[in-house]
Order: structure tokens, then C-alpha cells, then sequence
């Protein structure tokens, strides 16, 4: 029986995100995505070359499911630049002065540089190829209004527009007269250019507004493009399946993970340090000043740097890119691996370079279940759920630590310690009432037994004070009860250490009340007991600190997996200490709600197997008929067969469709 309608959906229709920072393969993944089955075997070994028996089965499973009939199927790509450059045409593409005032603010390497004369011969080049393009005059007549695109003739527009042919040429003329006057102007330009869209809605954002309203903008159209490519296919009978390259907002990656379930959202990321060499290969086919090519190069990964670690976040500024969340909210993680990176007898158990871990996770998509995760996905997926526990109103933490055959050992979260309170639970508003009495709060948080402490505390030039003082102070009067309608009904819980070292002045990460979640999992073997945790193996969400990574070191861990790279030394200063080296791996993966969803089967394996097989249509040819009816105790279908039977002209075909229903 073929059970295609079972995984109609998963096999219909799937929606790929790609994130990571410049130089970790992106466009990489992409391009094998949109290629066909051919392009990905290229990257993956042969089972020969391997030696482990377990991982010979899984890779060869995958590799089979895969290029078996139609179950690969190339991803129609949505690539980031193109949709920037949609939104402007459709913006501005029939209004040259606002192109132009654009070009002028943003088309820079940096504020202080005149670009006057370059301004007007990239204006003059772009306005002489697009002005008699009827495309661009029909993008233009979207304006602010690709939300309002629902009937079926409004989608079939919309497609034609953006994945015809004649928009292709377009993107690819535009963005090679940008790069001709300077690829990396080009790149700060689209930068601009998606902020002021999330900004405002406008590209421009001559008026400087911001509104949060405005922050989907560029989700929205992106789901219009789905929705009008899913209408294109259906008509054609064709799954579908599209990669975004590449998401570097995390709200946009919660708009699509909200919207679809068919969503993926993938991290890839450069464990080599490759990052710069690969911006300079793909520059140098473009570029042919090797200088050039080397200045430009940095000049982009300072720029990604920026997108990477921005703190604009925190200042409820929503529109930048934030491309540390983005990672942090991925659900699979990639490495760009090659071949040339395998060491002898090293890697035989896992899906190593970035072919084979793509095989890997489209045929997990397409057939949950089809294997089961490694070791390191089912202790990095303990780590994640544990994370969830953590009443840290700054970032939730989990950590897992096992023995070197990754049976788990402990678990932990970043929190307060045993017997207070988590912050989240915790209230400034207590402070604004007058009968503030509570085991919630230290004896320093309410201002007891504080008279022979040094506590420096300034504000405004006034003589110091104590916390409940501070609190109140940091706050400066706002309303923070219930009633305040900007909360929206939520408690408002405060940082202590950031309100304490804002009065301070300091930094100091001493002041935090929580464990850190690595510390926290490996102080449960002292507090319950248990076997040392020498030649073992630690799992965090991020990665550790100095002072985890020392205590990590004292206790003999020799391994470290983490999803993203914590900010800091501890790397160079602790981790990579040349007397004692720990094995510090980037995790590659599935976690979060995609490990559910693409390591539970549908059905259970050997009944699904069962009926693909049992169930085929039978030889009727010899079969006694009159028997068969005798079984039969509806009338209905009794008569139904004799019709068939008595048929002088029997079509057995016929009567085999019939039983099939």
C-alpha cells in the first residue's frame, strides 16, 4: 500500500531557513538545496572509507531514501538580496530622486566619505537599465500594500514577478552595477536598507521613524512569495519547497517558526576559521586587485562582527540584524566541514561534512524517524530542555555532564541558588509599597544590615545610598505595578546585578545571583553524590566562562560541546591551555522542538513496513469468489461484487481499484 498521503505535508511542503555569520556557508547550503541529488552526493564519503558498522547503516539509509524516486526535490531559493531589492523597486522604482537620495545616504564605506561623483555615475548606469523595464513598473505598483495580495489572481501576479525570469535579470544587472562601484558599499547598503525597512516600512526612512509595527515588513512579503509560489505548484501537482538565505533577524525567524510548521531553521557555522578565506575567494572572482580583495574582505567580517555581537536588543531597538539569537533559536546546526577536514580515525560515527549532514536532516524532515540521533543530539537536547528551567530574566542556560560514554551524570540550568528566589518571580514593584517585608529579598536587597558595608553607590552626584534607594532611582519613577499598561499585565522582574553595578559603575559579573548553568550541573555530583567526572564530557547551550571553564578543567572534562561561542577568553586563557587541552567541538545537530519532530516517526516502523508490503494488490485471478462474498456482511458491498463477478468481461484492474477503497 503506498502511504504517500500519510507524509503529504512533510513531503509537500517545507520551508528551510538559513542563518549563521558571514563565511560559515550560508549560500553553501543554499546552493546544494537548490541543485540537484548529484551536486550533494559529491560531498559524501563513501561507506568504504568508513569503519564504523553503525554509522555505515545510517548513512547508507539516508543516502538510499534520498536518491530513491522523487524523494529528493531541489528548493526553489529566496535569496535575502533579492527581497531587498523587491520591497525598493516596489518602493521607489519609478521615483529616480528617492533611489538617489538612498544611494546617497547609505551607498558609503563610511559617514565621512564623499561619494558625490560616484553617486552620480552609479545613478546614471542603474536609471538608464531600468527605466524602460516594464517589470520594475508593475513591482512598483505593490507599494505598501503586499498584504492585501489574497486572490488567486494577485498570488499568480506576484509570482510571475518575483520568480520569472525577468526579475532574475533584473537582481543580477542592479547588483552588478552596485558591485562594479563597490562590493563592499553594496553590502553596508543593504544593511541600511533592511533596517529602515524593519525600521519604518520604508527603505529610505527619510523621516527617521520607528515602529515596532513595521518590524515584519520583510517577513510579510516573503510569506506572500510562499504562498504565491505553494498556489504555482499546487496547479502543477509539484511539492514545495523553498530555502530563505539568509535570515539575520531573529523576529523575522519567530514569524516564520509562528506561521509555518513546516518551518526549519537552520545555523551553519565555521569551526575552522575559514571565514575570511572564504569572503576572499568569493571576492577574488569579482575583484582582481588582490590588495583590494584582502581590505574589502575584513571590512565585511568587522560588519558581520557588528550584526553578530550588537547590543541593540537590550535598547528595544528590534530592526537591526541580531545574528547571536539567530543561531541561538535554529533548531538544526550545521558545520561547514569538507572532506580535506577528516582526520584518520576520527569522525567514523558521525555525519560530518556539510553533504552529509544536509542528507541527514532532509530525510529526517521528509521521513521522521528514518534514524535515530547520536549521542552528543540526545545530551545537547537534555542540556536544551533543562535551559527552560532557568528563572534568569537575561538568558536561559542548560548544561548536561556525562561520562565519556555520554551517559548523562548531571543536569543544570543558570538560577539562584537552593532556598531563594528565581528573578523572574521577583518584583520592583515591591519596592513601591510601603509595607516591603519579604523572604523573596536578601537583607542587602531591603537595605538591612548594610551600615558596615562599603557600598559605593552614585547617582546624580548625590551621597550614597542603599539598594531599595537604587531600584527606585534606576526606574526614576515609572510606574512599575499592574496597572501600568505598557507591561501589559506582565510582573516587572528586575537584574540585580545590573541595577548594582549601574550604581557602581562597574561591570563585575561576581554580582550575579545565579549559578551558571555548566556550574550548577557539575555541583550536583558533590551535593548527591556520585563516580568523578575525570575523561568526561560537558554539554552547554553556550558556551562556558573563565570561571566554569576552570572549575571544568580542575574536575578533568575533556570535551565541550556548545552550540554558539561564549564572549570571552576563556577559549585561548583556560580551554586551550597547552598542559591540559580539552576537546572544544561545535555542536552539529537537531535540537528544541525540531528533535521531536524529526526523530518521531509517524507510525511505528515495523507497522508502517507491514503495510507497504502485506498489503499489495494479490493475484485474483485464481481466487474463489463465492467464498470471498460469504465473508462479506455488508449487502451493500455483497451486491456491489457480484456486479463485478458476474461480468462476463471482468476487469480485474477495475476490481482491484474497487477493493483498494
Amino acid at each position: 500500500m503506498e502511504l504517500t498521503e500519510l507524509y503529504k505535508l512533510r513531503r509537500g511542503f517545507t520551508i528551510i531557513g538559513i542563518t549563521g555569520r558571514t563565511g560559515s556557508g550560508c549560500s553553501k547550503v543554499s546552493d546544494i538545496l537548490a541543485n540537484d541529488f548529484k551536486e550533494l552526493e559529491k560531498g559524501i564519503r563513501n561507506v568504504e572509507e568508513i569503519d564504523n558498522d553503525i554509522f555505515q547503516k545510517k548513512i547508507t539509509i539516508c543516502k538510499n531514501y534520498l536518491n530513491h524516486n522523487d524523494n529528493w526535490q531541489n528548493f526553489e531559493l529566496i535569496k535575502y538580496k533579492d527581497l531587498l531589492l523587491f520591497y525598493l523597486l516596489s518602493y521607489y522604482g519609478t521615483e529616480p530622486k528617492k533611489i538617489a537620495s538612498l544611494l546617497s545616504n547609505h551607498f558609503r564605506e563610511s559617514k565621512g566619505e564623499n561619494n558625490r561623483s560616484t553617486i552620480l555615475e552609479l545613478s546614471k548606469e542603474l536609471f538608464q537599465f531600468t527605466e524602460n523595464e516594464e517589470s520594475v513598473k508593475k513591482i512598483a505598483k505593490h507599494k505598501k500594500a503586499f498584504n492585501k495580495i489574497k486572490t488567486k489572481e494577485q498570488l499568480a501576479e506576484l509570482h510571475e514577478l518575483f520568480f520569472g525570469n525577468d526579475f532574475r535579470k533584473i537582481s543580477d544587472k542592479i547588483f552588478s552595477i552596485l558591485e562594479k562601484h563597490g562590493y563592499y558599499r553594496r553590502t553596508v547598503l543593504l544593511h541600511h536598507i533592511s533596517c529602515n525597512i524593519r525600521r519604518s516600512g520604508d527603505p529610505l526612512n527619510s523621516n527617521k521613524n520607528t515602529s515596532i509595527e513595521y518590524i515584519y515588513s520583510l517577513a510579510e512579503l516573503t510569506n506572500r512569495l510562499i504562498k504565491a509560489k505553494k498556489q504555482y505548484n499546487d496547479l502543477s501537482q509539484k511539492p514545495t519547497k523553498i530555502v530563505i538565505d539568509s535570515l539575520r533577524n531573529s523576529l523575522e525567524i519567530m514569524f516564520f517558526k509562528e506561521r509555518y510548521a513546516g518551518f526549519h531553521m537552520i545555523a551553519t557555522k565555521d569551526s575552522n576559521n575559514r571565514a575570511l578565506s572564504r569572503v576572499k575567494h568569493r571576492l577574488s572572482k569579482k575583484i582582481k586587485d588582490v590588495t583590494e580583495v584582502e581590505r574589502i574582505s575584513k571590512k565585511i567580517l568587522e560588519l558581520d562582527h557588528t550584526e553578530y555581537k550588537t547590543s541593540d536588543y537590550s535598547k528595544g531597538v528590534f530592526s537591526s540584524p541580531d545574528v547571536y539569537n539567530c543561531i541561538q533559536k535554529s533548531d538544526i546546526h550545521i558545520i561547514n566541514n569538507r572532506k580535506d577536514d577528516l582526520e584518520d580515525g576520527k569522525y567514523q560515527n558521525q555525519f560530518f561534512t556539510i553533504e552529509e549532514q544536509i542528507l541527514k536532516f532532509i530525510s529526517l524532515i521528509q521521513q521522521p524517524g528514518i534514524i535515530t540521533p547520536s549521542s552528543s543530539e540526545r545530551c545537547m537536547q537534555f542540556a536544551f530542555m533543562a535551559k527552560l528551567n532557568s528563572g534568569c530574566i537575561s538568558r536561559q542556560v542548560g548544561a548536561v555532564v556525562t561520562d565519556e560514554n555520554y551517559s548523562v551524570k548531571a543536569i543544570g540550568w543558570n538560577d539562584v541558588p537552593s532556598g531563594q528566589t528565581p528573578c523572574n518571580l521577583r518584583s520592583a514593584d515591591d519596592y513601591n509599597s510601603e509595607k516591603f517585608k519579604s523572604n523573596n529579598y536578601s537583607d542587602f536587597e531591603q537595605g538591612k544590615e548594610t551600615s558596615n558595608i562599603e557600598v559605593d553607590y552614585k547617582y546624580k552626584d548625590k551621597e550614597p545610598y542603599d539598594f531599595p534607594n537604587a531600584i527606585k532611582a534606576y526606574y526614576n519613577g515609572k510606574d512599575t505595578s499592574i496597572n501600568n499598561k505598557d507591561l501589559n499585565g506582565k510582573n516587572c522582574s528586575f537584574c540585580f546585578k545590573t541595577i548594582h553595578n549601574h550604581f557602581e559603575g562597574e561591570k563585575n559579573q561576581v554580582h550575579t545571583k545565579s549559578l551558571h548553568a555548566e556550574e550548577n550541573a557539575m555541583l550536583q555530583i558533590s551535593k548527591y553524590g556520585g563516580q568523578g567526572l575525570k575523561g568526561g564530557i560537558l554539554f552547554t547551550t553556550a558556551s562556558p566562562c573563565e570561571l566554569c571553564s576552570k572549575k571544568a578543567s580542575q574536575l578533568g572534562i575533556k570535551k565541550v560541546y556548545y552550540i554558539d561561542p561564549y564572549p570571552g577568553i576563556s577559549r585561548p586563557q583556560i580551554l586551550t591551555n597547552n598542559r591540559y587541552q580539552m576537546e572544544l567541538i561545535s555542536f552539529n545537530g537537531v535540537i528544541g522542538k525540531s528533535y521531536t519532530k524529526l526523530y518521531e516517526p509517524f507510525m511505528a516502523y515495523k507497522d508502517e513496513l507491514q503495510i507497504m508490503l502485506e498489503n499489495e494488490p494479490k493475484d485474483f485471478s485464481k481466487t474463489d469468489w463465492s467464498k470471498v462474498i460469504k465473508n462479506v456482511k455488508s449487502e451493500e458491498l455483497k451486491k456491489e461484487l457480484n456486479k463485478y463477478i458476474n461480468d462476463k468481461n471482468l476487469d480485474e484492474d477495475k476490481l482491484i481499484s474497487f477493493l483498494k477503497q
